[in-house]
Formats: C-alpha cells, sequence, structure tokens
C-alpha cells in the first residue's frame, strides 16, 4: 500500500480543522440567531379568537397584504446609494416652553422627535412611541439620531400616560420605556400582543390597557383613549415565524366637551380615515406621518406627504401636525424633500401650509382661545 505523503497528511488535517472550524461558526451563528429570535428581538404574543383581522396565529390588514419579508428588506438596502441628503444638526432651533397646566378645551403638542409626540390635555401628560436612543435598532447599529431629541430626558414632565402604536424598533423602543417604567409608572396602553413584550423587556407587569381596534380606554373621567385601526405590520426580527405576532394602531384622545386628537401611529395610505371619522367625529388636530416613502415601492407601508395630506381632507380635522420624519433617516428620501413635498401637496390642495405644520424637534403647538 502506498503511504500518503506528509504534504498530503498536512493538507488533510488542514481540511478537516478548515471543515471543524466552518462547523463551529455555523453552530454559533445558529445559537446567536436563534438567542436574538427569543430575547432581544422576540415578537409579542396573543392568544385570542379569530376576528376579521385575526387568523388564531397572526394578525394581518383586512383589505390589504403588505410586503413585510426579509426579501423587501434587502432590496431597501439595496437600493440606499440612491438616498437623499439628510443633515446632521448639532442644536435644535427651538427649546421647549411647556404651559403650567393644560386643562378643560384646551391641547399642546410638542414635537420631542420622530413619532415621539407629548400631548397634553385633561390635565394630563401623554407621551406616544417615546424614543430617546440614538440608534432605531436593537443594538448601537443601523439609522443613527440625526438632530437631537426636542425635550432633554430631565426636562420632561412626568408622563401619565404612554401609548404605544406597534412594535417597531423606531415606536417601540426597549430602553426609553424601561427608563419611563421607572421613573413615572404610566399607564401603557397598547394593541393586542404588545403587553406580553413590554412585560417580558420590563422584567415586570406594568400598568397596562391592551385593547383591539374601536376598543377604547376610560383614561379618567375627562379622557377616553380609542384604538383606531392603521394599515401597517409588526415584526422586530428577520424570522418570518416573528410577523405580525402583535397588532397596530393608532390612537384617538377624545376628551369631553373638549378636542380630539388624534394619532394615526404608523400607516400607510387606506380606507380606515374616513371611518374614523364616522365613528369618532372629525378630529381637532390630527398627528399624521409623512417619512419613510422612497422607494416608492416602500410607500406601500407608509403614507408620504401626499397621502397625510389626502388624509387630512378624509378626516376633516381642523389642524394636522406631521410626524415620522426629521430625526432618523429609515427611507431614501432626503429631509428637504419631505418638507418640500408636503408644501406641494398642501398648494395641489389648496389647503393653507398652516394648517399642517411640520414642526422641527422641540416645538409646541397650542390650541388657541
Amino acid at each position: 500500500m502506498k503511504k500518503s505523503s506528509p504534504t498530503t497528511c498536512s493538507r488533510r488535517r488542514f481540511l478537516k480543522f478548515l471543515a471543524g472550524g466552518i462547523a463551529g461558526l455555523t453552530t454559533a451563528g445558529w445559537g446567536v440567531d436563534r438567542l436574538l429570535a427569543h430575547t432581544l428581538c422576540r415578537p409579542g404574543e396573543w392568544h385570542g379568537p379569530v376576528t376579521d383581522h385575526f387568523d388564531g396565529t397572526r394578525f394581518f390588514n383586512p383589505t390589504v397584504s403588505l410586503d413585510y419579508s426579509t426579501s423587501a428588506a434587502v432590496r431597501w438596502l439595496s437600493e440606499r446609494g440612491s438616498k437623499g441628503h439628510y443633515p446632521t444638526v448639532d442644536q435644535n432651533k427651538f427649546t421647549p416652553q411647556l404651559a403650567p397646566e393644560v386643562i378643560g378645551t384646551a391641547w399642546e403638542i410638542t414635537m420631542v422627535n420622530h413619532s415621539t409626540m407629548l400631548i397634553r390635555c385633561a390635565g394630563l401628560n401623554i407621551l406616544t412611541d417615546p424614543i430617546w436612543s440614538d440608534y432605531t435598532s436593537p443594538v448601537p447599529l443601523g439609522p443613527e439620531r440625526k438632530r437631537p431629541v426636542g425635550i432633554p430626558w430631565d426636562e420632561l414632565p412626568k408622563i401619565d400616560v404612554c401609548l404605544l402604536s406597534h412594535d417597531h424598533y423606531d415606536h417601540f423602543d426597549v430602553p426609553t420605556l424601561q427608563r419611563l417604567y421607572t421613573r413615572d409608572n404610566p399607564l401603557f396602553i397598547v394593541p393586542l400582543g404588545l403587553r406580553s413584550l413590554l412585560a417580558y423587556h420590563l422584567a415586570a407587569e406594568p400598568r397596562c390597557e391592551e385593547k383591539d381596534w374601536w376598543e377604547s380606554v376610560q383614561v379618567s373621567p375627562q379622557l377616553r383613549i380609542v384604538l383606531t385601526p392603521a394599515l401597517h405590520w409588526s415584526k422586530r426580527y428577520r424570522d418570518e415565524a416573528s410577523a405580525n405576532r402583535s397588532l397596530w394602531c393608532g390612537f384617538s384622545l377624545l376628551v369631553e366637551n373638549g378636542p380630539h386628537i388624534y394619532f394615526a401611529g404608523d400607516t400607510a395610505r387606506c380606507n380606515w380615515f374616513p371611518e374614523i371619522r364616522r365613528r369618532l367625529g372629525a378630529p381637532t388636530v390630527a398627528l399624521l406621518p409623512i417619512g419613510q416613502y422612497k422607494p416608492e415601492w416602500i410607500r406601500k407601508n407608509h403614507t408620504n406627504p401626499a397621502d397625510a395630506v389626502e388624509a387630512f381632507i378624509q378626516l376633516q380635522a381642523g389642524q394636522a401636525i406631521a410626524c415620522h420624519f426629521g430625526t432618523w433617516q429609515l427611507a431614501n428620501e432626503g429631509y428637504d424633500e419631505t418638507l418640500s413635498d408636503l408644501a406641494c401637496a398642501l398648494t395641489a390642495a389648496n389647503i393653507p401650509p398652516e394648517r399642517f405644520l411640520a414642526p422641527e424637534n422641540g416645538q409646541s403647538i397650542r390650541s388657541t382661545p
């Protein structure tokens, strides 16, 4: 029998070592993947009867199917080279000047950043989708903050109620929620499936009301909050098993004999806006998202400025305030492009610009006497 040469033996040992290394890395990668899927990136959970937007396992949009697959995310990343300019700002132009109290029929809304709005009405401080982190991801990677938060954390008044519209990282920011729970222990109002996710990350059972579309919470004798439908989706990891395990929504804040403040959350263009007006009345003020809409296919998940103006008209709102723009570049449109598109849409609809404001971080808008 012919003996193997020393060179051949060395090659075999190297190949075995390489194969073992690849197998080890594959196993480690799988382990990390599973760990993320069940910890930092885990989904919410809901068990309940089948409805017109829940099939017993997952939630869905009754009339439109959205593309929330991993391939869609890869396609978006491949097109990032065509993104417009988003300037980095070191200091905001506006410093919040909050009123001592907001009661009766008065309201005050301050743009904190992105979809985080401080709503003050009926003597309460209400925060929507709070995020004070620098990154919209479970780790410090990905989209990075472009301008400071509008209200520094130490200057944020005590929060009575926190509204969470869905589980995406730019709306459900775990570090901020942990800080908010520890500091203020607010009442959290969430759509179906988010209570379990919130309790997991807080390592506690918070004060929480978990509701379906059109259900309401009587927060105080003066304030009722209704969860409203939206056209969107939920997912916190690339694993398709985590998709749409919790619901998404908007909120209508109804003050007795006072304003109706509508926060759309995250939504695409849809037929829910006329239905919200029909059921709950025309909003006094509507907080509508205008960002994350280019390239065109991503608009199926979000409203562009023209869609937001159309929603404003369908809602027959008295005033609109833009959100979901300005702090992180989460799609390809530039910052000035978003504002220009909004101005063009308002002009085309013959709506005065003061009726649909796009505030900067830290800017407050109040009801007039």
